[in-house]
């Protein structure tokens, strides 16, 4: 199975700032997304709050999305510093009915690339599910060098990378260098449509948890040869709202915002704080901006 189109990395509806997952509502919540065309679904990764939440929570999480996505591709997250742990992780979402597990390059822990290697190899042999490498070292502290998923591309339980780096050089080599049916899928909505140009297979984008059907056209767009359209949606749509949030925390933000739009998810988990009635004001006014574009496209 390849990944590729628009994948939005899920929050998790929670009922209290102590957690618990709010099941009606992430089905609910699951379901806008599919009926707003996304071609695939990450819950419990970053956005998703997935250091605050146990292992039934996640579980419970993935099984509630697969449940209610349909055919859709369920990408669950499966990030922790233990090989044991993900594995165990990894265990659960392919009972759940998950299509593969996204691991993130482990944390705090201040690992070099032989053990990036070693440990994805590690999880790779014992894993149920295909692995997605995850690249985020903005929140990681850890790097997941180019070579290193080169290399990683050559298991065949190693499927592919989400970038969330930042860096086109590094998306750019990564492309070059790995095999056709690797997938690479960037992690920044605003690095979307370069990515893509570049030969990217898709995007996961915070964005598209609240415009799903914009995003999700931006990537037919750009499919089926229409520049501009996705140029326009990009830059009308997707990036006014990511620049909204952009200095935010990002799931706290984006629970914001999805409640702007008619989903109440509940608040961000401790020990995540609260947005201030400034910080509200500003996410309106990008969200009311973000809208009335997508309004004006036809995709909402």
């Amino acid at each position: 199975m390849r990944f590729e189109g628009t994948i939005p990395p899920m929050v998790t509806p929670t009922e209290s700032r102590e957690g618990g997952v709010d099941v009606p509502v992430l089905e609910s919540y699951t379901e806008f997304l599919v009926e707003g065309g996304v071609h695939g679904l990450f819950p419990c990764g970053s956005i998703g709050e997935f250091p605050s939440l146990t292992r039934d929570e996640r579980l419970t999480v993935v099984e509630t999305v697969v449940e209610s996505a349909g055919d859709v591709p369920v990408l669950a997250g499966c990030g922790a510093t233990s090989i044991s742990d993900v594995v165990a992780l990894t265990e659960d979402a392919a009972e759940a009915g998950a299509s593969a597990a996204v691991v993130v390059t482990p944390y705090y822990l201040g690992v070099d690339q032989a053990g990036l290697r070693g440990f994805y190899e590690a999880v790779a042999d014992r894993s149920p599910l295909p692995i997605v490498l995850y690249n985020i070292p903005q929140r990681t502290g850890v790097t997941l060098e180019p070579e290193t998923t080169v290399a990683l591309a050559e298991h065949e339980n190693v499927v592919g990378v989400k970038d969330s780096s930042g860096g086109m050089a590094d998306v750019f080599r990564t492309l070059d260098e790995t095999p056709d049916d690797f997938d690479v899928i960037q992690g920044l909505s605003m690095l979307a449509l370069p990515s893509l140009d570049s030969g990217a297979s898709g995007l996961i984008s915070g964005a598209a948890n609240v415009f799903p059907a914009a995003l999700s056209a931006l990537y037919e767009a750009h499919r089926a040869g229409e520049h501009d359209r996705a140029v326009a949606i990009a830059n009308e749509v997707a990036n006014p709202l990511v620049a909204a949030y952009s200095d935010l925390p990002t799931a706290t933000a984006l629970k914001h915002l999805l409640a702007l739009a008619g989903h109440d998810v509940g608040p961000p988990v401790l020990p995540l704080s609260e947005l201030d009635p400034e910080q509200r004001e500003a996410l309106a006014e990008g969200y009311d901006r973000a809208r009335e574009r997508a309004e004006a496209h036809s995709l909402v």
